[in-house]
């Protein structure tokens, strides 16, 4: 090629190059702007829970499109990566246009997310951030846009309502005496409850159950059992039998004296793979969960089991969970019902599974029979 000529391609672009960046100067022509529309969710199935996300982009240069644009996106909680993407090749015509990208949530993240949000105290911070790299001309821009919002759920005080329900006197099925004597009415009475976290990881997430027993008899009662069960949209994300349930900071004596009481926490577990499972059922029923809560006490008394509530019964209670990450709605917790359910009481040898358990832990017991002014005879099981 001729110098010239050379000369004169590169006056032709930098002319070029000069004109755009005058007009862009005077505000004819200009590097288009970007941000977030809208998410909303997808297809889901066992194993995938698809995101849509809506990207607005403002194209401000009349009578022409621009292509070659990228787009990217991310999604996070509580500063827990969920989900992000890109889109190449994005033709832009010119005004306001919006344009829907489409990923998976990393469903592997869910339990990850799980317990950031329960260490949070239930609280998890959205952030949803997209940018656009377009290209006009010489001039070249990456808008970009993050949407944030706080969205909480209610759960703790979900479960602590359920277990006020067993607030009150219990007079319970007659037992044998253990003495010849005939039978008597044992009574508990369950003065205050609660429930909160525990421990989080990963992996499992802790529930701790507190119950004031107070024990009116003139005979002792021995240390209640718990057992129970959670289901959200017919996934139980937690059920713990009478021996998968350990006692935190109750009572080194296995029973409860005559006129006294005792603050007896239970630790229940649950699964936070049975978490994620769950909210893959919340996204695709709009964000809403009918929330059940089952649980029961039981002691053996002589040989015999005895439920709280009676004839082996639950405290069953039913809710609706609410929330509005993708969905706009108000989010929240109503409670249904709180009724009396059939629910099996332990068998014995979820009572022996619960002492084996006690004694790997390092307790060693001894059976001791007392027997009481109204000739129950309690067998206890003391830890030396």
């Amino acid at each position: 090629m001729r110098p010239t000529a050379v000369r004169i391609g590169l006056a032709v672009i930098v002319g070029i190059a000069a004109a755009l960046g005058g007009l862009f100067a005077a505000g004819v022509i200009g590097v288009p702007d970007a941000g977030l529309e809208d998410n909303a969710w997808g297809e889901v199935s066992d194993e995938e829970i698809e995101v849509l996300t809506t990207v607005w982009i403002d194209n401000p240069n009349p009578g022409f499109s621009l292509g070659d644009t990228r787009i990217d996106y991310a999604i996070a909680m509580n500063d827990v990566d969920l989900a992000s993407g890109s889109a190449d090749d994005v033709t832009v015509p010119s005004g306001n246009t919006t344009t829907e990208l489409r990923t998976d949530l990393r469903y592997q993240r869910l339990p990850a997310w799980w317990a950031s949000h329960i260490r949070n105290d239930e609280v998890s911070e959205l952030a949803v951030e997209t940018t656009a790299h377009v290209d006009v001309g010489p001039l070249s821009g990456s808008p970009s846009g993050t949407y944030t919002d706080e969205k909480a759920t209610e759960l703790e005080p979900m479960i602590a309502a359920s277990l006020a329900e067993f607030e009150g006197e219990h007079t319970l099925s007659p037992v044998g005496s253990g003495a010849g004597t005939g039978t008597v009415e044992p009574t508990v009475e369950i003065r205050d409850t609660d429930a909160e976290w525990g421990a989080v990881t990963e992996n499992r997430t802790e529930l701790h159950l507190t119950f004031d027993v107070h024990n009116p008899n003139a005979h002792p009662l021995p240390t209640p059992a718990l057992t129970g069960e959670m289901v959200f949209n017919e996934v139980t994300v937690a059920h713990w039998d009478a021996h998968e349930v350990d006692v935190r900071d109750g009572p080194d004596d296995a029973t409860i004296p005559p006129q006294s009481s005792r603050e007896i926490t239970f630790v229940a577990e649950l699964d936070n793979d049975d978490v994620a499972a769950w909210f893959a059922t919340h996204a695709d029923n709009e964000e809403v969960t009918d929330a059940e809560m089952r649980a029961q006490l039981a002691m053996q008394i002589n040989g015999e089991t005895r439920t709280i509530p009676d004839d082996e019964d639950a405290i069953h209670c039913t809710y609706e969970l609410r929330t509005d990450i993708f969905v706009d709605q108000a989010a929240g917790l109503e409670r249904e019902d709180c009724t009396l359910a059939p629910w099996a009481a332990p068998d014995d040898a979820a009572f022996e599974d619960r002492d084996s358990t006690d004694d790997r832990a390092g307790a060693e017991t001894e059976s001791e029979s007392t027997e009481s002014s109204d000739g129950l005879a309690t067998v206890a099981s003391r830890a030396s």
